[in-house]
């Protein structure tokens, strides 16, 4: 166990610079984006969103998505989450263990008192922290934002709901970077893990958000999609706890399958060096 943490703090310390600059900069567009929200009339663009098809519509959500703060904000910074985090999360994880395989030291982790359970759990949970850190700057940022903007204090600081919404986004995330963990302790190849998980990425986003465009018949794939299960305006705007609910219960349970999945599958590899 003394090997999981001692693996778990060089992991850490080893990105915390990363860390820092990720969760700083995501942290600072939040605070530009509620900066600049202070300065808009938000209920203009209703008649502009009325003359919008409703195909685009139902795409980005309801109109009390744009005309609120929080939907604005919301549309602007967490609906991108997977780009402005996502990516660089799957890069990462697909090679926090294939590159001890390809740079041959893997063999050197191992041969020290630690099971591969804990040796691949500390990598794992290394991502979970290095999420859960850069995102807490990225909300801590914006709260200090929103309470300082005249906008949304009239609109009433809804901190609770933001706070929910930060445990849905680590979940998000983590389920994207546990999906590239999981190819990592198939291929074993950075190049490979990489390359699945930003396919499956998209596939998700496809298949989550454009779902509604498909034959009715098909519709269901969307069930399939992590991205279905992240519905930050819902979460915001209309602070519905039921869906919150769902989505975390829905989302929990595929990082845990996911997990599990790459524990077992690492533990029964036979790593040829």
């Amino acid at each position: 166990m003394n090997r999981f943490f001692i693996s778990l703090k060089e992991s850490l310390l080893d990105k915390k610079y990363i860390l820092l600059i990720l969760g700083g900069v995501i942290g600072l567009l939040s605070y530009f984006i509620v900066y600049m929200i202070e300065g808009m009339d938000l209920s203009a663009i209703e008649d502009i969103i009325s003359l919008w098809p409703e195909g685009m519509i139902e795409f980005f959500g309801d109109v009390e998505a744009f005309t609120n703060p929080y939907g604005f904000w919301t549309l602007e910074l967490l609906s991108f989450m997977w780009l402005y985090a996502g990516i660089y999360i799957v890069y990462m994880a697909s090679n926090l263990l294939t590159r001890e395989v390809e740079e041959k030291t893997i063999d050197l982790s191992l041969s020290k008192p630690v099971t591969r359970f804990n040796f691949l759990g500390s990598k794992i949970t290394f991502l979970y922290l290095f999420i859960a850190a850069a995102l807490g700057m990225f909300f801590l940022i914006t709260m200090g934002g929103m309470a300082s903007s005249s906008v949304f204090r009239n609109e009433g600081l809804f901190f609770d709901r933001l706070w929910l919404t930060y445990i849905i986004v680590i979940l998000y995330l983590g389920a994207l970077a546990m999906f590239a963990k999981l190819f990592s302790t198939i291929f074993l190849n950075g190049r490979k893990s990489m390359a699945m998980g930003i396919f499956v990425l998209f596939l998700m986003f496809f298949l989550g958000e454009f779902y509604v465009y498909m034959d009715e018949a098909i519709q269901g794939i969307r069930y399939f999609s992590v991205f279905y299960y992240f519905n930050p305006t819902d979460y915001m705007v209309h602070g519905d706890v039921g869906l919150f609910a769902r989505d975390i219960i829905v989302l929990g349970s595929i990082n845990a399958a996911l997990v599990i999945a790459s524990l077992l599958i690492f533990n029964k590899r036979d790593i040829l060096i």
